[in-house]
């Protein structure tokens, strides 16, 4: 029916009682629910109501009084906050996620969040979860003592190789390996490069092609330090039992002449011939006597 006045916001509610027991000399009292102000709760000592703020103060759940009430008066709270306007504080623990507003909790609101917190998929940018991200696998060797990477998943499909400071008196080859085998047929490769001897003009150019490994870095000399960045990728055409794979890089020859040289390369295997396994990186002249090689694949 109407009625006059402002029209409630929530409706009404019971009232709670908190009945407390004085002895004389406590003046902090705990109640059974939050307060916000003194003026949301009505206190009763010797049933008289008590004037708020000079009679009592409250905080949270804690009730002090101005003085402590005496042994036996009878002594109690009524929360009043609910049966009218007034402002109310949720009990802790008590709000749920359905109460609150899609979009409510802006980033000014987080202070900070224990990365314990972020765990989960990673959000892509049309809301759904990021898929298909995949780590890679580094493994290292030494090529004055080891030249193979062996052992690698057959289905592997991408190999990052990084070749530092290299050295040999021959030509330096990385070779695919298959079924515990070395793979030294099949091979189609091509070498684009600039040097100079005695200036940085850099106005000395060759080229080479070569079908004896995937990427090959020209026969520079021992005291050169064959330094040079490949990806070697398979080709998704070919079977598992006879892949065939794809690799391009950049080379820099170290101390070759005055200011050394830089090239390009592109190679191609059009198949192994058995599961792949592995890649050698080792020399024409079967020797590499320094350098280390990287690999990161997956």
């Amino acid at each position: 029916m109407p009625f006059i006045g402002k029209s409630p916001t929530a409706g009404f509610a019971s009232i709670v009682k908190d009945d407390l027991t004085p002895n004389g000399s406590t003046t902090a009292f705990t109640l059974s629910k939050q307060v916000a102000n003194a003026n949301d709760i009505a206190v009763f000592l010797g049933n008289v109501r008590q004037e708020p703020t000079d009679a009592y103060t409250v905080s949270g759940t804690t009730l002090t009084m101005s003085e402590a009430p005496d042994v036996g008066l009878n002594f109690y709270v009524l929360h009043i906050a609910g049966t009218h306007e007034s402002s109310v504080i949720p009990a802790d623990g008590t709000i749920s996620t359905a109460k609150i507003a899609s979009g409510a909790v802006t980033n000014a609101k987080i202070a900070a969040m224990a990365a314990s917190k972020l765990t989960g998929a990673m959000p892509a940018l049309d809301g759904s979860a990021l898929t298909g991200i995949e780590s890679f696998t580094r493994a290292t060797i030494d090529l004055s003592s080891t030249t193979s990477f062996t052992s690698l998943p057959s289905t592997t499909e991408i190999i990052h190789l990084v070749i530092t400071n290299a050295s040999s008196s021959g030509n330096v080859i990385v070779r695919l390996r298959a079924g515990g085998n070395i793979v030294s047929s099949n091979y189609f490769t091509g070498l684009d490069y600039r040097y100079t001897a005695g200036s940085n003009s850099w106005t000395s150019a060759g080229g080479a092609t070569y079908t004896q490994g995937i990427a090959m870095l020209g026969n520079w000399g021992s005291s050169t330090l064959n330094n040079a960045v490949f990806t070697i990728l398979r080709n998704h055409s070919s079977s598992d039992s006879n892949p065939s794979f794809h690799a391009s890089g950049l080379v820099y020859y170290r101390n070759y002449g005055t200011h050394g040289g830089a090239g390009r390369m592109i190679g191609l295997n059009t198949g192994l011939g058995a599961a792949f396994d592995g890649l050698t990186v080792t020399s024409s002249d079967g020797t590499v006597s320094s350098g280390k090689a990287t690999i990161y694949y997956r």
